[in-house]
């Protein structure tokens, strides 16, 4: 008894399973690729967001610890601003310093009066960025169903300030640069001590080109706080060298990826994108720090200014501040009271 002939499958049949198969292969391929840079973008995200949270404490322990001069220190400072801008006016007047003086005398008062002006080095300062003189960070931030607005630039700023106790510990990751440079047999730059035996620290908050682009096109950049030199003739020379931050010793990445910020201070009614502080009479009411990230994610804090009446680790000639007040501030909030020796109490600064 012959058995039934078992038929295959047809060629039509073979190439719709092989069509078939296919569509679903490149589907669930796709869908894999779709998985795979969601995750990719919410690791960025989440990156972005733990970077903003730390940038966001670290700005408000330095608003809230700003150390500034007495205001009998400040004038004092004030009175040598003055008698050197009278001295440099007479001498190119051509009426001379008086008192017989020649030339060479002349121009060794001068120098007098330039390093005894040096060593009272502002408490605050805020100013364009020198070492990054012709860059501009622009940003275009999105506006409703608009899509995205025009661009806007704004020019790289440095704000160096003096505060009574460190703003930031260095993290794993900027341990992990350190030994990154150490491998390439590179030897991070000391600049010396910038905290005294009280605490005080002067130290800055930058920006460092990083030569790439988003994908707007925008240039990014990473934001820095660096230690300053104590000394202010150093502190002048290393700043002429115009050193990258990722060398320098001490040194923190608090953004690596910023491609807009602005930071501004509320004096007088009006905002200010230039501001320097000597003493408490010169202090703002507010400070605000506004930043855009390479992700488009646009951020604003405002910062109530808390301040201590100190002597800095390299003030020369600064007199002992008597009734030096101390900070009554939590560390991790954006302002605060200030008490003083005589147990009064203030709240931010007089604007």
């Amino acid at each position: 008894m012959s058995s039934p002939m078992r038929q295959g499958f047809t060629l039509i049949e073979l190439t719709m399973a092989i069509v078939i198969g296919s569509i679903i292969l490149f589907a669930a391929m796709g869908m894999f690729q779709t998985m795979e840079r969601a995750d990719s973008i919410a690791d960025v995200r989440a990156e972005e967001n733990s970077q903003l949270q730390r940038t966001q404490r670290v700005a408000s322990r330095a608003m809230g610890s700003l150390l500034v001069m007495s205001r009998q220190d400040q004038q004092t400072a004030s009175a040598a601003r003055t008698a050197q801008e009278q001295a440099e006016q007479a001498v190119a007047d051509g009426r001379g310093l008086g008192g017989g003086q020649d030339e060479a005398s002349e121009q060794e008062t001068l120098d007098g009066l330039a390093d005894t002006v040096r060593q009272f080095r502002p408490r605050v300062l805020l100013e364009p960025d020198p070492r990054l003189q012709g860059v501009q960070m622009v940003r275009r931030v999105r506006i409703g169903d608009e899509g995205l607005g025009a661009p806007e630039s704004t020019t790289p700023q440095r704000l160096e300030l003096a505060l009574s106790a460190p703003c930031v510990i260095p993290s794993y990751a900027d341990e992990q640069r350190r030994l990154a440079i150490a491998r390439l047999g590179l030897r991070p730059i000391e600049i010396g001590s910038s905290v005294d035996e009280e605490g005080a620290v002067r130290g800055a908050f930058v920006f460092r080109d990083e030569r790439r682009v988003n994908q707007l096109g925008l240039r990014v950049f990473s934001f820095w706080w660096l230690p300053i030199a104590g000394d202010a003739d150093d502190a002048e020379a290393i700043e002429a060298e115009q050193l990258d931050p990722a060398i320098i010793d001490g040194a923190v990445m608090l953004m690596d990826s910023v491609v807009w910020a602005r930071w501004r201070f509320f004096k007088e009614a009006q905002w200010r994108d230039e501001f320097q502080v000597l003493g408490e009479l010169d202090l703002a009411a507010y400070g605000e720090l506004e930043m855009t990230t390479s992700q488009n994610v646009t951020v604003s804090w405002l910062f109530e200014l808390a301040w201590t009446i100190g002597t800095d680790s390299d003030d020369e000639g600064d007199g002992d501040a008597e009734g030096e007040e101390e900070l009554d501030l939590d560390p991790e909030s954006g302002g605060g009271t200030t008490s003083s020796g005589d147990g009064s109490t203030r709240q931010g600064s007089v604007n």
